[in-house]
């Protein structure tokens, strides 16, 4: 349960925890005023000031609402409306993004989701999204200081809940700016990740940290009974510690490994969180749709939109799928209102970055971006009218090694190869031993000879994750690029290594491989890590992918192996803002696992979430000859 604390005034009339005689309590109370609530938001002079209004949805449920509008309120301005499950999205202190939207002159509305802090109704992720969402619009067209214009604008959470809403095109809707946004999508060209759960039918397991930290239930609530004006003073008269449940690394060390998976939680402290729900799911069904952006949504979006996504976060290139298609989609009714910026970064890291940006051990240079300057150019324009359009490309992306910023026309689809000149092919090659960093695998632009290399999958004994699109909490949740040469070392994974590049090589979009392989067990995974290769042997993780091969010709359909049949395979696309250096070289890393960052199989045919039977697999990769396994990466610029 999370702590309460009490302001000074209540803990006078109401000693002791909030409880069901709250409201005689504020009824003795009331001839005192409520007290100010100190958010820590320190607002511009003359800018009207509202907290806790208990904003009513069609359900009649009530939503935590708070209104800072420039100009006392006296003049119609548009609003930037931010929906989140967090204490606040823009933070404190009187010089941040807040504050700027306001002596910008805009109203800016912070709504806490159903479910948490004192929003009433129940907690799941991305709650109502659509219905809370149109609702809010319109209350906040109905207020005296709305001129009709709403613009949407947050990270991760904050984001995820705009993007299905944006689907409706709501007339008061005029424009989003989503960051971080993996968990809005639940398909997007070849992904169907629902929402940062899965890749390739595997469940994402490097965030369970996060998510079973954050999207625990129950939180306290308010009595029910209460009128509108004793709601709004209890809400004001108390806050919520969010940070009252950490829990140490030592506690997820324990648990991680724990069989069988679907106990996870249980095996912990027993959090209630959706896991179980949402392991129970599986990679595809029904629900997933309800709160989430699909490829049909996403054609759907008519609402202007200024998107972020950072490259080593999790479920990055799902969300800029669903971008693309949104971009192509508007494009073609004749409407260029569609903008991305890729950066190789961290989750909701927008605007962090320094004169010498570091992502994970990786050095990349000044990677810094006026983000706020930027917002508030596209809000100008599409909000207020003012203003030329966004003078960017519609993908603007940062492409470590040359460590620059570079802009493109599209992402392409992620669905489609590239081809001829937008392409370079790597081939897979090796003399039968490439595993380790010290064995005889290769990279070669020409066809190569016939041949294969296997190894020991011991589901007991994973590959450990190092680096990568890890968005969690916790020492095993390092996400960003780091020198993986250590893993590199072991037995159980193919390294497969080009000449020294004569010249730059810059990639940029979704690269993707195509691989023959085999295995004496029913099921497995096949995990693949793209690297840049420095000149002193540093090994930096660029990207990567796995996909389970019981869902090889689709997740509706599992289907499983026979010992020693050769299967072609194609593991979701992977996305890249990488310029490989002249003196570097590329690399590629195959094996079965890369755990925490995605659940072990278990080399069964059972439920892999649901059972304890774990067996060890010989698996094999082919090459070469008419099992040609390849690295297909996108130029950039071509």
């Amino acid at each position: 349960m999370k702590d309460l604390k009490t302001s000074p005034i209540m803990r006078h009339c109401l000693p002791g925890a909030l409880t069901a005689a709250l409201a005689a309590a504020l009824a003795a109370c009331a001839s005192v005023d409520a007290p100010e609530q100190p958010s820590g938001f320190i607002a511009p002079a003359g800018t009207l000031v509202e907290e806790h209004i208990p904003v009513r949805m069609r359900d009649g449920i009530r939503l935590d609402t708070d209104i800072y509008v420039p100009d006392s309120g006296r003049t119609p301005v548009p609003t930037v409306l931010i929906r989140t499950p967090y204490a606040s999205e823009m933070g404190r202190g009187g010089e941040g993004f807040k504050a700027q939207l306001i002596k910008a002159g805009y109203a800016v509305v912070e709504q806490h989701e159903r479910g948490r802090y004192f929003s009433e109704g129940d907690f799941t992720m991305i709650p109502n999204p659509v219905e809370d969402g149109l609702d809010t619009f319109d209350w906040i067209t109905a207020q005296p200081w709305s001129d009709g214009a709403i613009g949407t604008y947050g990270c991760s959470s904050s984001a995820e809940n705009q993007l299905k809403l944006a689907s409706l095109n709501h007339p008061a809707h005029r424009a989003m700016i989503p960051r971080s946004a993996g968990v809005g999508v639940a398909e997007a060209g070849p992904f169907r990740e629902q929402g940062n759960f899965w890749r390739g039918g595997v469940w994402q397991q490097g965030w369970f940290n996060y998510f079973y930290e954050e999207m625990q239930q129950p939180w306290p609530k308010l009595p029910a009974g209460l009128d509108d004006d004793a709601w709004q003073r209890a809400a004001a008269s108390f806050s919520v510690d969010n940070d009252g449940d950490a829990r140490e690394q030592d506690f997820y060390d324990g648990i991680r490994l724990h069989l069988p998976m679907a106990e996870m939680a249980q095996a912990g402290d027993g959090a209630v969180t959706d896991f179980e729900d949402y392991i129970a799911r599986g990679p595809v069904h029904p629900d997933w749709d309800d709160n989430r952006l699909t490829d049909e949504d996403a054609e759907a979006i008519r609402v202007p939109g200024f998107w972020a996504e950072a490259l080593y976060d999790i479920s990055a290139r799902s969300t800029a799928a669903a971008f693309e298609t949104a971009r192509a989609a508007n494009e073609a009714a004749g409407a260029g209102n569609q903008y991305i910026i890729l950066t190789n970064g961290q989750h909701c890291g927008f605007g962090r970055e320094q004169a010498e940006t570091m992502i994970g051990d990786r050095p990349i240079g000044d990677a810094r971006l006026d983000y706020d300057a930027l917002s508030i150019a596209f809000f100008d324009h599409y909000l207020k009218g003012t203003g030329t359009a966004p003078d960017i490309a519609p993908v603007m992306a940062y492409m470590a090694g040359e460590n620059a910023w570079q802009e493109f026309d599209a992402l392409r689809d992620p669905s489609v190869l590239p081809t001829g000149e937008n392409a370079l092919i790597f081939t897979l090659t090796s003399g039968g031993s490439a595993n380790t960093l010290e064995g005889d695998g290769a990279l070669t632009r020409d066809a190569a000879q016939a041949g294969s290399d296997s190894f020991v999958y011991d589901p007991a004994d994973p590959v450990i994750s190092r680096g990568g699109e890890i968005s969690g909490m916790g020492t095993d949740q390092q996400d960003g690029s780091y020198d993986q040469r250590e893993i590199e070392a072991r037995e159980d994974v193919l390294v497969y290594t080009s000449e020294v590049l004569r010249e730059d090589l810059p990639v940029f979009g979704f690269a993707h491989a195509q691989l023959f392989v085999s295995s004496d067990a029913p099921d497995t995974d096949f995990t693949v890590k793209i690297v840049d290769v420095a000149p002193d042997g540093t090994a930096w993780n660029i990207a990567d992918t796995i996909l389970r091969m019981r869902y090889r010709d689709g997740l509706e359909t599992p289907v499983f192996m026979q010992d020693g049949e050769v299967y072609e395979i194609a593991p979701p696309p992977m996305l890249i803002a990488n310029t490989f250096e002249k003196g570097h070289r590329v690399r590629v890393e195959i094996s079965s696992s890369n755990f925490p960052s995605y659940a072990r199989s278990l080399n069964t045919a059972a439920d892999p979430y649901n059972s304890t039977e774990v067996a060890i697999a010989t698996n094999t990769v082919h090459h070469g000859g008419t099992t040609p396994s390849r690295i297909i990466l996108p130029l950039a610029g071509k």
